[in-house]
């Protein structure tokens, strides 16, 4: 996004504060303030100045009162989902899919259009613009931005797509620029497989807190929350276990290696080997739970619906397997409750994190 100004100590607090009211509310459930103060632990009066900002900038609401007892009646309050709107974009080599979210991450439209071969720059952002365009006339609240969720190497802080080892007509291209510049509009570039992971996480806070989301697309791909915090990497590839090899000497990868995990995957679906890919996919979950230690593994992706059951079941076979001697270790493994939707999904929903995401400078663990 454009930069913006950095706010002072109190600002930031008081952003982290109101944030947290935010991820308590979009659970779904009427809230009151005695809840909200112990959750956070903080005073009732804190709370009742923290629901007074939100509900003066139409975030949050009463949502009527409750009876418990002798006294006053408890009021209660929930956030305004139609109050603000972000743009998810899912760029793939074939395929733009877009959505318009409001403030729980729930969709209000989609859209989807086949691109094809794909094309150069200068009529790929006129392509992504109008999608978003028509997007942006759809539903009420305010507008906050638009996010582009997308495979491969991606150069998040500066907004580059990066591209891989072949021939491709976006490597190195400023799209996160030309995009805004394009539309007038803030813009997010980033990873599919991270925006999958906050598009999965908006509605469900502190559920993933410790997780690692498979994406099986056209490639293979993960993304990883660890203490709350996703990881990105010192050149922002955290994740790229689509080239992590798992069988020496094996078919031939994009990357120009053998034996590559999405390679191997592929090949076996190819060669109509459910099982095959499947092991391929478990193989890749065992390494990531074995290296960093997450008790949750979310599967989603187009590519992986069509078999998910024969994955999720070679997923589980292998984590008890592989953890036999371990019995306390305990990772459960999902299917994304996102659909086809996911990533799309995820791009807005990192727009809303941008704005109203906890600060993870102010939180941590605990």
């Amino acid at each position: 996004m454009p930069p913006m100004p950095s706010p002072r100590p109190l600002e930031r607090v008081a952003g982290a504060h109101d944030a947290a009211v935010l991820a308590i509310a979009r659970r779904g459930e009427p809230v009151s303030r005695a809840e909200l103060a112990e959750a956070l632990a903080v005073t009732p009066q804190a709370i009742s100045k923290i629901l007074a900002r939100l509900m003066e900038r139409g975030l949050m609401a009463e949502a009527g009162t409750l009876v418990l007892g002798p006294g006053k009646p408890t009021t209660l309050y929930r956030v305004v989902p139609t109050s603000r709107r972000a743009i998810g974009l899912h760029l793939t080599r074939r395929r733009l899919h877009g959505v318009v979210v409001d403030l729980t991450g729930e969709i209000i439209e989609r859209r989807e259009q086949e691109i094809g071969a794909p094309p150069p720059i200068p009529e790929l952002i006129p392509a992504l613009a109008a999608q978003a365009r028509e997007l942006a006339a759809q539903g009420p609240g305010e507008l906050l931005g638009v996010g582009l969720g997308m495979p491969g190497p991606v150069d998040w802080p500066a907004g580059v797509y990066r591209g891989t080892s072949t021939p491709d007509p976006w490597r190195g291209a400023p799209i996160r620029a030309l995009l805004a510049a394009e539309l007038g509009l803030p813009v997010l570039l980033d990873h599919d497989s991270r925006a999958a992971l906050v598009g999965e996480a908006w509605s469900q806070p502190d559920l993933l807190r410790n997780a690692a989301l498979l994406l099986v697309e056209d490639g293979l791909g993960a993304a990883l929350s660890l203490e709350g915090t996703t990881v990105r990497g010192a050149h922002f590839q955290a994740g790229e276990v689509g080239h992590t090899v798992v069988r020496m000497d094996g078919a031939a990868c994009t990357c120009g290696r053998r034996g590559c995990a999405q390679a191997e995957y592929h090949a076996a679906l190819a060669a109509g080997d459910e099982a095959a890919a499947a092991r391929v996919l478990a193989t890749v979950v065992l390494d990531l739970v074995r290296t960093v230690d997450v008790d949750r593994v979310i599967l989603g992706g187009r590519t992986v619906y069509a078999q998910h059951e024969t994955s999720m079941d070679a997923i589980r076979t292998a984590l008890h397997e592989g953890f036999a001697a371990e019995p306390w270790v305990h990772v459960e493994v999902m299917l994304s409750t996102r659909g086809t939707d996911l990533i799309a999904v995820g791009a807005a929903c990192q727009v809303l994190e941008h704005e109203y995401g906890l600060p993870q400078a102010l939180v941590g663990p605990g």
